[in-house]
């Protein structure tokens, strides 16, 4: 499981950004104490793309605990999908330059 996560670089990369949207979006969250969608949301439903476009209208339109949980789920399902296309992208890129050799 740690190889899927943190397998190369690029997964490394992509991982550290998502964290750091999702810290800046707790963060504006405590800052302003206000639970409706802000746009440091933007950031992380960006970077989990497709799927959390998916649920987004939905998580954002909404107020309380349903739309949170939606707009948090649809980014981790975003993660997981985004982290095994970038593994499987990059993987093939390095068996594909081995060959060459």
């Amino acid at each position: 499981m740690t190889k899927f996560f943190f397998g190369n670089w690029v997964t490394r990369c992509y991982l550290l950004a998502v964290a750091a949207a999702a810290v800046f979006l707790l963060g504006a969250h405590l800052v302003t104490g206000d639970e409706g969608p802000s746009f440091a949301g933007i950031y992380l439903i960006g970077l989990t793309a497709p799927v959390s476009v998916i649920f987004a209208p939905i998580a954002l339109l909404g107020g309380g605990w349903l739309a949170s949980a939606m707009l948090w789920l649809s980014v981790v399902a975003g993660m997981l999908l985004n982290t095994l296309l970038i593994n499987t992208i990059v993987g093939e890129a390095g068996r594909f330059r081995s060959r060459r050799a």
